[in-house]
Order: C-alpha cells, then structure tokens, then sequence
C-alpha cells in the first residue's frame, strides 16, 4: 500500500468512528415546564395553540433534531380543569390512542411511577409507517409531559434514548 491510501484508509475509519459516537448529553432546566431532563444537543423551544373543547390550550415543545429523521423531545400542556380530575389511566389511554393514530401499532405498553412523587405515567413503543415513536407519558397534576424519542428503532431502543427518557424529571 502506498502511503496515501494508508492515509486515506486511516482517515475513513477516524471518520467512521466519529459518526458512531453517541451524542453529547447535556442536563437541561425548562424553569417554565418544571422539568429538567439529559438533551443530546441544543434545544428549540416552540409553541403550538390546540384548539380544547371549550378553551385553548398552548402545547410546549423543546426539541433537539439528530440527523436522519431522529429527534429527542420534551412536549407539555395544561389540561383543564374537568380533565385534569378524570383518572390517570383514562389520559394515558387518549394519549397513546392518539399517538398510534389510526395506521401505528403499539409494540410495547408499561405503566410506571415517575419521581419520588411517583406521578402515574406509562412508557409506551410504537410503530408507525415513517418510523418509531418512544414515549414516557407522565400526569403530574393537570400537567401531561411526554418525553419522546423518534426515529429508526435501534436508535428509540437504543442506550441514548434510555438514557435521555430515564433523566427526566419533574421540578418545582
């Protein structure tokens, strides 16, 4: 082998190896979600109105999108008040229900308690036609979190989905 393609083999496989190192993971504090969580990335915060049956509500979304159709996200939303006292597992099943949507199947369901506050919430994987869909759903109050990871599934099942579901927390 000449010296250059020595190089150039070296070179192929210090960028192949780069492209296999998982994301950095950084701790983030969302004061007005009350929550904190591990993103592997920088955050964009949008809002989106939702049209309730008898109010609006603003669903929050902090959002970190990898390449390749993969994003890490935190969503949130107020329910109201008459929502906000039916029982936990009737929300949960809506929430599931609605992220199946009519074309997903629902490859694993697990109910959990969350925090030391043990909020009911329910870790849930889907497959829908354009990928995977991760979800810890989690009621704590009137608040719905849903702390969700999208993408081919060995990244939703991967350690850095693990890792960035199982960070998640509730704040004061």
């Amino acid at each position: 082998m000449t010296t250059r393609t020595l190089l150039a083999a070296a070179l192929l496989a210090l960028a192949s190896g780069a492209a296999a190192q998982p994301p950095e993971f950084k701790q983030y504090a969302s004061s007005d979600g009350r929550y904190k969580v591990q993103f592997p990335g920088p955050v964009k915060t949008e809002t989106v109105p939702i049209k309730g049956d008898k109010s609006e509500l603003v669903l929050t979304i902090d959002l970190v999108e990898l390449r390749a159709g993969t994003s890490f996200l935190v969503t949130f939303v107020d329910a109201p008040a008459e929502v906000a006292k039916q029982p936990a597992a009737g929300r949960l099943d809506k929430v599931r229900d609605g992220n199946k949507g009519a074309d997903g199947k629902v490859h694993s369901e697990k109910d959990v308690a969350v925090g030391i506050e043990r909020y009911a919430g329910r870790d849930l994987l889907i497959e829908k036609p354009d990928g995977f869909l991760r979800n810890r759903v989690v009621i704590a109050g009137p608040r719905l979190y849903q702390v969700m990871v999208q993408g081919p599934k060995d990244v939703v099942t991967s350690p850095s989905a693990d890792r960035f579901i199982e960070s998640f927390e509730v704040t004061k």
